[in-house]
């Protein structure tokens, strides 16, 4: 008689911005695509159920996929999001390789660092490109080697390899026997930087700031992917660039933020909270 076993597991995509990580999820979870850019702001949460056969068991694995802003230096949310991560998928822009050179020099060092060791594979995106490459198959062979890992190249448009790539990860998560990283080491403290350079130029700091922001919202909330809808409809309806944020914008995603809290907060918190916040902004002018 066949075991069936139902398992939840929390599955991140990472890379840099417009790889296509949420092209990719909204290809294997509703099968479609849509080739407009969206800029993913902070967090977002998808879920997925799969069937699994192995032997003589039936796995109906629950994935709760999580597409992180693909935007470096984002430390506290990363913190945040990569809590309780069983797997990892590494997204790469066939077209970029600078996106596959981040994947080796930034994005598997934080995820060492954060969460340990946990199964993760390499995605190389758009592979309906393919003409335009910008890198061989031996510089991927070559990487997934270093990391003993899986690779698959995909296409969020045809939908080449995506259900493939997310059924052999979630099978190794399964077969997984170590300790997932729920264990977070604290980040390295960042540089103090002069606070003029803060809207001329200098993103890293804005980086910073609206990091520092999202995390403080959030930790008014139980679950950090309830909080996570609720900050990216204030941050869009303040009409805030994560790319080229604006001081106005900043100003008003505050405002946004404290009408919330004023529905589950005190009034001398919420307000205690806004001062805050706008005080972050005018120490970084």
């Amino acid at each position: 008689m066949v075991d069936l076993k139902e398992v939840q597991k929390k599955l991140l995509l990472l890379g840099d911005g417009a790889v296509g990580k949420t092209s990719l999820i909204r290809r294997f979870v509703v099968d479609k695509f849509d080739d407009k850019y969206i800029l993913t702001i902070g967090s977002k949460v998808t879920a997925k159920a799969i069937q699994i056969d192995k032997e003589e068991e039936v796995f109906y694995l629950k994935l709760q996929i999580w597409d992180i802003l693909g935007q470096k230096g984002y430390t506290k949310l990363h913190q945040s999001s990569f809590r309780g991560t069983d797997g990892v998928f590494m997204v790469a822009d066939i077209t970029r390789k600078s996106t596959l050179n981040s994947i080796d020099n930034y994005w598997f060092p934080k995820v060492k660092n954060l969460i340990g060791t946990v199964p993760f594979a390499i995605l190389v995106n758009k592979s309906d490109l393919i003409k335009n490459t910008q890198f061989k198959e031996e510089d991927l062979r070559y990487l997934a080697s270093k990391y003993n890992t899986l690779f698959f190249l995909t296409s969020a448009k045809n939908g080449e390899n995506v259900k493939k790539a997310f059924y052999a990860l979630g099978k190794r998560m399964l077969e997984f026997k170590g300790s997932k990283g729920d264990d977070i080491s604290e980040p390295h403290k960042p540089r103090m930087i002069h606070p003029r350079h803060l809207f001329d130029g200098e993103k890293s700091n804005v980086t910073r700031l609206i990091d520092k922001i999202i995390d403080d919202f959030c930790t008014g909330y139980s679950k950090y992917e309830d909080a996570m809808p609720i900050l990216r409809r204030q941050f869009e309806l303040a009409k805030l660039d994560m790319h080229n944020p604006t001081k106005d914008a900043l100003i008003e995603a505050i405002e946004r933020l404290a009408k919330i809290e004023m529905t589950f907060k005190k009034k001398d918190i919420v307000e205690e909270n806004r001062t805050k916040r706008l005080k972050w902004i005018k120490e970084l002018m």
